[in-house]
């Protein structure tokens, strides 16, 4: 008899999955502070709240597209509805996009280091991974980006504010590779959170081969419900909508979504916990001899703690230890030592910085 895995297809043998095992860590020690995975830790409003109450008494019917919340998305970027397709939070968006351009064989150029779900969804699919690193300053190597486009290039990932990075894709520069007309997928799940808050989704009216992909998990805190959304061409939102499955936006996610965007106190709320944090966070890391905090427009900060002496998946553990949970980088291309770390609310961003300085002079005094 023939062992099941013989009839697996060879590039799904071969991938390795995105790994979310710090999530079941975390909710298994509910004691300990997420600060590891750019969630909002700012709750829900109560008009959100209300929202999915409401949603939740009409439970036992399919939910549709989500045509008002398209509307109000679309045109709340320069375009329309239709320019919109929502997905089951911004992975399936990834998910569904890679799976209409890309084919086992087909390359996918991707800038490192990133959100390293687009790498994984890429395997999963067959496709080749073709990373650029960004130069040691962490600025992107348009050069070397543009180099790396060949007839194989099927797909192009740009993130912006970039993650783990925090900066912005320079807008000349994504203008250059626009200008190859192969599809590029433009990452603003952290948009919201610019310090000075400007989309780039316009111009898919002039490069209709450009994606730009959205997320109500970040600025929005909503990352449990699972509502994300990409804005492109209509014509390439016919392609998605065959490409992922229907009901993929549940009644509920749909209903807070809607309640979010109408709640513009509570988002105002959210985007100056995330600014007023991750300056905090910045400037006292950077009080730290030999340690750095990288400026961020995302809701995380990233910080090189190489001077420790210590491999990133060590720090993780012995912050654990001391109650919080932080991200290391190891798994995003990045050198040892480096960390990110999620903005939480004021005395959550105060006890991380008091628990890491004490770390430092634990460690500094072995």
């Amino acid at each position: 008899m023939n062992n099941i895995t013989d009839f697996v297809v060879p590039w799904v043998k071969s991938a390795e999955p995105y790994s979310d095992k710090h999530m079941d860590v975390a909710w298994a020690n509910p004691e300990i502070i997420r600060m590891m995975s750019n969630e909002n830790l700012l709750t829900p409003s109560e008009n959100v709240l209300q929202a999915i109450v409401e949603a939740a008494r009409l439970g036992n019917l399919y939910p549709g597209s989500g045509p008002e919340l398209r509307k109000k998305l679309g045109e709340a970027a320069g375009l329309t509805g239709e320019h919109v397709v929502l997905g089951n939070g911004s992975t399936d968006v990834i998910n569904f996009v890679v799976h209409t351009f890309v084919s086992p064989g087909a390359e996918v150029v991707i800038p490192v280091p990133t959100f390293p779900m687009y790498e994984a969804r890429v395997k999963v699919a067959g496709g080749t991974v073709v990373q650029v690193p960004m130069k040691p300053d962490f600025t992107w190597d348009i050069e070397m980006i543009l180099k790396a486009v060949t007839p194989k290039t099927k797909l192009i990932f740009t993130c912006s504010p970039n993650n783990p990075t925090g900066n912005q894709f320079p807008l000349e520069d994504l203008k250059r590779i626009l200008a190859l007309g192969k599809p590029t997928f433009f990452d603003e799940a952290y948009y919201e959170l610019e310090n000075e808050v400007e989309t780039r989704a316009p111009m898919i009216l002039e490069y209709p081969h450009m994606m730009v992909n959205r997320t109500f998990s970040k600025a929005f805190g909503l990352a449990g419900l699972r509502i994300g959304y990409i804005l492109c061409d209509p014509a390439l939102a016919s392609y998605f909508n065959r490409v992922r499955f229907p009901w993929n936006v549940s009644q509920i996610a749909i209903a807070a979504a809607l309640a979010a965007l109408d709640d513009k106190a509570d988002q105002e709320l959210k985007r100056k916990n995330v600014i007023l944090g991750r300056e905090t966070i910045a400037a006292e890391i950077n009080k730290i001899p030999g340690f750095k905090a990288l400026p961020s427009e995302g809701n995380f900060v990233l910080i090189d703690a190489s001077a420790l002496g210590e491999d990133s998946l060590t720090i993780r553990d012995r912050m654990a230890e001391k109650g919080i949970y932080i991200r290391p980088m190891s798994g995003h291309n990045m050198p040892m030592g480096f960390i990110r770390i999620t903005v939480g609310t004021p005395e959550q961003n105060k006890l991380f910085i008091q628990t890491f300085k004490q770390y430092i002079r634990e460690t500094r005094e072995k």
